[in-house]
């Protein structure tokens, strides 16, 4: 018989069900029967690019499954947010304060741009309160919008080379987890500015370990892919306001808003073009 049934490859020998066993499947949820979750937070902060790397070419035994990595450090965060009170958000400051900055934002840019932003509101108001009152999500969300510049950005990379979207896919999820990580950590210290210092060392060291670019050339790359995210998430963000004053009948309005969407895609496309164009391995002239 050996140790394993020949019908259902069961283990033989597993007795009954105890509080040992009760124990060892609460273990199992949370990665910590063999340590596997622990081990793999440990080396996104130790080594990030190069775990990610051995993850996404196949070495799959080297890491905690990432998505469910991901599940279970949002279900901590979510636990910390609430003993420590963090839930109000990450800018701590009131809506007149909040509102009088967003003010100043979009009077400058109506003011270098000729109108071209609309006045805030209290609709914006309520967007920018649940990006603030969700950090967990907000940095899942924003971090996704770097799938697709990073496949053009970084797609002839020395290391890595063709790079996939489905790569993409896992480079974003176990980033997430170390920026949750952070956002546990802010809600427990405070300390905006180290959070802030860490998340840009750890994003830089990760995409120079994983794709295996020199200090300049990770750095412009980090910084493209970026404004490529930022613009993508702006679209989205200018479209949904956009109908937002349609159903206002501020047709004005929204037409000069809508008005932006082409000219931010015209600005996406030449970034990507361009990095892609410097990335692309070029064939010697004989």
């Amino acid at each position: 018989m050996g140790n394993f049934c020949p019908y259902c490859s069961q283990k033989q020998g597993l007795g009954p069900i105890t509080w040992r066993s009760v124990g060892k499947s609460i273990a199992e949820v949370w990665g910590m029967h063999n340590r596997s979750l622990v081990y793999s937070v440990a080396q996104l902060f130790l080594r990030p690019g190069y775990f990610i790397s051995d993850y996404i070419n196949g070495k799959r035994q080297v890491s905690f499954p990432p998505v469910k990595m991901l599940a279970i450090i949002a279900v901590l965060g979510v636990i910390v947010d609430f003993f420590t009170g963090a839930i109000h958000g990450m800018i701590n400051v009131e809506k007149g304060e909040r509102m009088g900055y967003i003010t100043n934002v979009f009077s400058w840019l109506n003011d270098h741009l000729h109108g071209a932003f609309p006045p805030p509101s209290d609709y914006l108001d309520k967007v920018f309160l649940w990006l603030n009152t969700h950090p967990d999500l907000l940095s899942l969300v924003l971090l996704s919008f770097l799938i697709i510049p990073n496949y053009f950005i970084f797609r002839f990379a020395p290391r890595n080379t063709h790079h996939t979207l489905p790569q993409g896919f896992f480079v974003q999820v176990f980033s997430t987890s170390v920026f949750m990580i952070l956002n546990m950590f802010y809600d427990i210290t405070s300390l905006g500015w180290l959070v802030f210092l860490l998340g840009a060392v750890m994003v830089f060291r990760t995409y120079r370990q994983l794709f295996g670019y020199g200090v300049w050339g990770s750095l412009w790359r980090v910084v493209a892919a970026f404004v490529c995210g930022s613009i993508m998430l702006s679209i989205l963000l200018s479209i949904n306001y956009g109908f937002h004053l349609l159903r206002l009948k501020e047709t004005d309005d929204a037409s000069g808003f809508f008005l932006n969407v082409p000219i931010a895609f015209v600005f996406l496309i030449v970034i990507l073009g361009f990095s892609y164009f410097i990335s692309k391995p070029r064939t010697k002239k004989q």
